[in-house]
């Protein structure tokens, strides 16, 4: 079955490069019967000017009803906010808990922006110790619901973005999994979904989505559930390889993944569960 719902992509509010008008007629003429805009939420207490303040939040929020409007009855249109586990926590009808930096010795570290970027900053403030500043990420990480209450986890393991062929620490060492391991545990046990997501795979950093297949198939033995979404970024990547995600999905025991749904019409959300 196709899978036809995305619910973490990116626009022109933040650092996306489609409009939402844009993005929504691109989703619908795919043929997507459920499609959600997730921008970042204010993310300037680590990088100046990235992100959605509250007042160019409610200017997102009120273009993305006009389309939800438009399209009702064609295709279902959500209002989502990516927020920061280390920033402030803004609304909207559904929320993705992520961790983008982590705090260390005094700055704010983030763990997406260039692997040079990012080899620099576990040089100079971690010694070089790269399982070091995995434990100080899965430390973070573990908290994402605590302070954002999200529907979902998105890209549990972001860390790894520049990791591709362990270029700069080995994913399957214990030094590595345990903490990983130990968030994933928490998170679980608060009812957390965590999302394959295959933004990484479409930006060409990645082979495979996030989270790894080994993280899934420890996810599936913990009795979690899955979220698949694009995190695009542009018109050309929703959706992007949805058939590899849910092949991957299938590989590590999924039969289904989850989405949120509007109740009776309503901005109110519940969760429910689709087969594969």
């Amino acid at each position: 079955m196709a899978l036809l719902a995305d619910f973490h992509t990116h626009t022109s509010y933040c650092d996306g490069a489609g409009t939402p008008r844009e993005m929504v007629e691109t989703a619908y003429k795919m043929g997507f019967t459920d499609f959600g805009i997730s921008g970042h939420g204010d993310y300037s207490f680590c990088t100046p000017g990235f992100g959605m303040p509250d007042m160019r939040l409610e200017q997102y929020k009120q273009e993305l009803r006009g389309l939800r409007d438009e399209y009702r009855g064609r295709m279902n249109v959500y209002i989502g906010i990516e927020l920061d586990c280390l920033g402030p926590v803004q609304s909207a009808d559904y929320a993705i808990g992520s961790t983008h930096c982590i705090w260390k010795d005094g700055e704010y570290v983030p763990v997406d922006d260039t692997g040079e970027a990012l080899a620099g900053a576990v040089g100079r403030l971690w010694k070089g110790d790269w399982y070091a500043f995995a434990r100080d990420y899965y430390e973070v990480e573990a908290t994402v619901y605590d302070r954002t209450r999200c529907h979902w986890v998105g890209h549990f393991d972001l860390l790894t973005k520049f990791n591709q062929g362990n270029r700069y620490f080995d994913e399957t060492k214990d030094d590595y999994l345990e903490p990983a391991l130990a968030a994933m545990k928490k998170l679980n046990s608060q009812g957390v979904l965590f999302e394959i997501n295959t933004g990484a795979v479409s930006r060409g950093y990645r082979s495979q989505p996030y989270p790894s297949g080994l993280l899934l198939r420890e996810l599936k033995g913990m009795g979690g559930g899955i979220i698949i979404n694009s995190d695009s970024h542009r018109c050309d990547t929703i959706g992007y390889q949805f058939e590899q995600a849910v092949g991957l999905a299938e590989a590590c025991g999924f039969r289904g993944s989850w989405m949120p749904c509007y109740v009776n019409g309503s901005q109110t959300l519940e969760m429910i569960y689709k087969r594969f």
